[in-house]
C-alpha cells in the first residue's frame, strides 16, 4: 500500500522523484497526487505532515471507491493497545477477530485486517514515541542469556547435554560475543563475563543486564526496585564498573542486546546445529569462529566497514584497562575453630592463631588461595590443600602450651584420658603424636580413637591398640588402623566357640526345675546377720570350729 505520509515528507524534503520512487516504493502518479494535497492543505513543514491522522489521509487520497470513515464501525484502540501490552499478548489476527465481532449500527462496515492493522500501527506511531538512544563509546556493555540453546553429544550413549549461550554487545560499535555455558548459574554467569571483558580489551562503565537473580535480587516483597546481588557487586567492584539492572519487563532498556540475541541465535546457533560437538572446549571454538565473521563482516549500518573497524576505531581507546589481576570466583564458608586451633573444610584441616580457638569464623576461598577473617579481619592465609584428611598448619599459629593453654587440647590430656582405657592405648597415642611433624595435627586422631572407647567398648579398645603396637612388623597408628583392628577383635569375639551346648542353649519349658515356684514367704524375716560372707558361703563362724 503507497505511503502518502513518507511521500509527501520526501518532498517537503525537495528529494528528486526518482529517488522518491525508490525510497518510497511507488509511481510517479502517485508522487504527483501527493505534490497536490501538500499544495491544496498549503503544508510546508514536516510537522504538519506528522499531525495528519488516519482519517486526514483517507480524506486527502480517496479515489471515490472507499467508504467514508464515518460508515465504518469504530475500533476500541485503547483496549486494543492494552491487549497488546505484557508478555503474554494475543496477536492482532485474534483482537481483529474479537473487532469484527462487535455489535454494529444497520448499514455500518468493518474494517479489514490490513487497514485495522494500519490505523493501530499509526496511533501506536503518534502516542507511544520512542527516542532512539545516543550511544557514547565505551559507555555501556549490554549482556544476556540466548533462549536457544545449544547442544554437547556424548560419543558413547549419544545422550545431549544442553548448553546456554552468553551474549554481550557494545552499542557504540555493534561489536558482539557469545559463549557457551553448562548452566546459567552465578559462576557461570560470572565466568562469561571476565571472558567478555577479556575479549573487548577493556571494561565499560557500565554492564546493562537484565534483572535476573544471578544479578541482582528484589529489595523487599513489598517494593518492585531491585538491587546487585552481592556476588556480581564483588565481581564489578574488582573490574572497577557497575551494573545497572533493567526494568521488569522492559526489553527496550537492552535493546541493543536483544538485537545481538538474534545475530547470534541466527549465525551462530543455527548455523551450527548441524554439527555434533561432543566436548564444551569444541563447541565454543566454533562459537568464537562464527563471532569472528560476524563481527568482520561488511557492509555494518550502510558503511563499507565492519563491526570490528567501527570497535577499533572509536571504540576501544575509550574502554578503561582491565586490572592487574584476573577475577578467580570467590567462596565464602562458615567454620568454627576446634581446640586443635584448626578448622576443618571438607576433609582437611587448617590452622588459626590458637587464641580464636571455639570461635565461629568466615572462610573466603578465592581461587588457591584461602583466607580465614574473624571479626572483618584475616587472621590467617593458606593455600588450599589438595590431600585429603590433611593437615595445612602454620607453625607460628601454634600455642606455647603454657598455664593459659589450659582447656586447650595438649599432649599430657590425651595421655591422661587413655590411661583411663588401659597402657596399650596410652602408648598408641603416644606413637601417633611421635610420628607427627606439628603434634597438634594429631590431636583430631586422638580425640577419634578415645571416641571409639565410649559405650562399653573400652575392654575392647585397648585389645586392639594392643595388637597394633606389638604387630610384626609394627604399623603406624591412625584412627582408621586402629578402627580396622577394633573390627577384627570384634569380629574374633564374635568367632570363639560357645561354652553350652545346643541342648542348655534351648529356652526352658514351663512346668520344668527352673520354673519351680519358690517360698519367698520368709524372705522379709532374715536380718543383716543373713548377708554375712560366712552366711553366704557356709564357713562356720568360729574360724571352723562348729559345734
Amino acid at each position: 500500500m503507497t505511503d502518502y505520509r513518507l511521500i509527501m515528507t520526501l518532498l517537503i524534503q525537495q528529494r528528486p522523484y526518482r529517488q522518491i520512487e525508490v525510497l518510497a516504493s511507488c509511481s510517479h502518479r502517485a508522487i504527483a497526487r501527493a505534490k497536490r494535497a501538500l499544495d491544496e492543505e498549503h503544508i510546508t513543514t514536516e510537522d504538519q505532515i506528522t499531525a495528519l491522522g488516519a482519517e486526514d489521509l483517507d480524506r486527502l487520497f480517496s479515489d471515490g471507491r472507499k467508504t467514508i470513515t464515518s460508515e465504518f464501525v469504530p475500533i476500541d484502540i485503547d483496549a486494543v493497545i492494552a491487549a497488546r501490552v505484557g508478555r503474554k499478548k494475543p496477536p492482532l489476527k485474534v483482537l481483529w477477530s474479537r473487532y469484527v465481532k462487535t455489535p454494529a449500527p444497520a448499514g455500518a462496515r468493518f474494517y479489514g485486517y490490513d487497514r485495522f492493522c494500519e490505523i493501530i500501527t499509526e496511533h501506536a506511531r503518534i502516542h507511544d514515541l520512542t527516542a532512539p538512544i545516543a550511544h557514547v563509546p565505551g559507555h555501556a556493555m549490554q549482556v544476556d542469556w540466548a533462549g536457544t540453546q545449544m547442544h554437547l553429544t556424548d560419543p558413547i550413549s549419544r545422550t545431549r547435554t544442553k548448553v546456554s549461550v552468553f551474549v554481550a554487545s557494545l552499542p557504540y560499535s555493534g561489536l558482539v560475543f557469545a559463549w557457551g555455558s553448562l548452566d546459567e548459574k552465578q559462576p557461570a554467569w560470572l565466568d562469561a563475563h571476565r571472558r567478555a571483558l577479556e575479549f573487548f580489551g577493556g571494561v565499560p562503565m557500565v554492564i546493562v543486564p537484565d534483572n535476573a537473580s544471578t544479578a541482582s535480587t528484589q529489595i523487599s516483597q513489598s517494593e518492585r526496585a531491585r538491587d546487585v546481588n552481592p556476588g556480581y557487586a564483588e565481581f564489578l567492584e574488582h573490574y572497577g564498573t557497575a551494573a545497572v539492572p533493567t526494568r521488569t519487563y522492559r526489553p527496550r532498556d537492552k535493546g541493543h542486546v536483544e538485537a545481538g540475541v538474534k545475530v547470534v541465535t541466527n549465525w551462530v546457533i543455527h548455523f551450527l546445529a548441524d554439527r555434533v560437538f561432543t566436548s564444551l572446549d569444541d563447541l565454543n571454538t566454533a562459537i568464537i569462529e562464527q563471532i569472528h565473521e560476524i563481527n568482520h563482516r561488511t557492509p555494518f549500518r550502510g558503511e563499507s566497514r565492519s563491526r570490528w573497524d567501527w570497535f577499533i576505531e572509536q571504540e576501544r581507546a575509550e574502554l578503561r584497562a582491565l586490572p592487574a589481576q584476573r577475577w578467580e570466583p570467590v567462596i565464602w564458608r562458615n567454620a568454627r575453630v576446634h581446640r586443635d586451633w584448626h578448622i576443618q573444610l571438607d576433609t582437611i584441616k587448617y590452622s588459626v592463631p590458637y587464641d580464636y580457638a571455639g570461635r565461629d569464623v568466615e572462610v573466603r576461598i578465592i581461587g588457591s588461595q584461602l583466607d580465614v577473617l574473624a571479626d572483618r579481619q584475616v587472621i590467617a592465609s593458606h593455600q588450599v590443600g589438595t590431600t585429603r584428611n590433611a593437615y595445612v598448619t602454620d607453625p607460628a599459629h601454634a600455642p606455647a602450651f603454657a598455664a593459659d593453654s589450659e582447656g586447650l587440647w595438649t599432649r599430657g590430656y590425651f595421655v591422661r584420658q587413655a590411661a583411663k582405657v588401659g597402657p596399650a592405648t596410652v602408648t598408641a597415642l603416644e606413637h601417633l603424636l611421635d610420628a607427627r611433624r606439628i603434634e597438634a595435627q594429631g590431636f583430631r586422631a586422638c580425640m577419634n580413637i578415645l571416641d571409639l572407647g565410649k559405650r562399653g567398648n573400652r575392654l575392647l579398645l585397648e585389645q586392639a591398640c594392643q595388637a597394633l603396637i606389638t604387630a610384626d612388623p609394627p604399623g603406624s597408628v591412625s584412627y582408621t588402623a586402629v578402627k580396622h583392628q577394633l573390627a577384627l577383635v570384634r569380629a574374633a569375639l564374635d568367632a570363639r566357640p560357645r561354652t553350652m551346648s545346643a541342648a542348655d542353649s534351648a529356652p526352658p519349658v514351663a512346668g520344668s526345675e527352673m520354673f519351680a515356684p519358690r517360698d519367698t514367704s520368709g524372705a522379709h524375716l532374715a536380718g543383716a546377720a543373713a548377708f554375712r560372707l560366712d552366711a553366704l558361703t557356709g564357713a562356720p563362724k568360729d574360724g571352723g570350729n562348729n559345734e
